[in-house]
């Protein structure tokens, strides 16, 4: 039986242009009023995912959210702290260092501010336009306070640009860090063995949840460790073919009610017999 649904947001919960229908907040609200924890599991800040956590009504302090990938887990109305792995300044200048030789953008995003610590002259960053949910200040990192900390490190650049540079990344930063693409033009790095699936199955633990008990919901490769930690993985059908493969199931696209097409299927239809 599923006590925990984890949601990814682009590209699952929310449709192409940002919204979320109304099938998909009903299917959410069944679930929590049928007794299931549903949580949002998403690379962005706690901030950045306000506007869907009032549409469908988890504000309370019985609601959670799994955010920066994993980096952070908190209580969604009191912002007290479940889990947390964090980066400090010496982390970034040793990647900042690494990007700048690729021409690749560097934001550094911490709790309640992002950073931009090197945008390129030919390869400006995108990321402080697609976030308008938290303020940005420009640093270089010698800037920042020593013990000051942070959750993730992002390149958003041109997707052609990102692609032709991500083969040049060396191979330590990988063995070092958890690197992985939330996006085709999206690059993010962050502690290492930190994913969606190990905030997922710190949250779990958190409520005495087995990962037999859990679903997760998602479709880019930064929800795969979530979607192989849980019993049931659910890929959308817009899903690329990588996270199909490691998926239980394959429901409907965003723009069809995936979500809300699997909640159905694998609990409240299930419920009503």
């Amino acid at each position: 039986m599923i006590k925990l649904i984890a949601i990814d947001l682009d590209g699952t919960l929310l449709r192409d242009d940002k919204t979320i229908s109304e099938a998909n907040i009903q299917s959410i609200q069944q679930a929590i009023h049928s007794g299931v924890e549903v949580v949002i599991c998403t690379g962005r800040p706690i901030e950045g995912i306000q506007f869907v956590l009032d549409q469908c009504q988890m504000n309370s302090s019985d609601h959670y959210s799994i955010t920066y990938n994993g980096g952070l887990v908190l209580r969604n109305q009191s912002r007290e702290v479940i889990s947390e792995t964090i980066m400090k300044r010496e982390n970034l200048e040793k990647i900042e260092a690494v990007m700048q030789e690729l021409d690749l953008p560097v934001d550094a995003v911490g709790i309640d501010a992002a950073y931009r610590m090197h945008y390129p002259k030919d390869w400006p960053g995108t990321y402080d336009q697609l976030t308008t949910y938290m303020p940005f200040y420009s640093y270089q990192s010698d800037d920042l306070q020593e013990d000051y900390h942070f959750y993730k490190i992002v390149v958003n650049t041109e997707e052609e640009h990102l692609q032709s540079q991500i083969k040049n990344l060396p191979a330590w930063l990988s063995q070092t860090y958890s690197v992985m693409q939330s996006h085709p033009y999206q690059l993010e790095v962050m502690p290492k063995g930190i994913d969606k699936g190990t905030g997922l199955e710190a949250l779990s633990q958190y409520l005495g949840i087995q990962a037999a008990e859990v679903m997760a919901i998602g479709d880019e490769q930064n929800d795969l460790a979530m979607l192989e930690w849980a019993g049931t993985g659910i890929a959308m059908a817009n899903a690329s073919d990588e996270v199909k493969a490691h998926a239980t199931y394959v429901t409907k696209s965003n723009g069809e009610d995936g979500v809300a097409h699997a909640i159905h299927r694998f609990i409240l239809d299930k419920k009503e017999k």
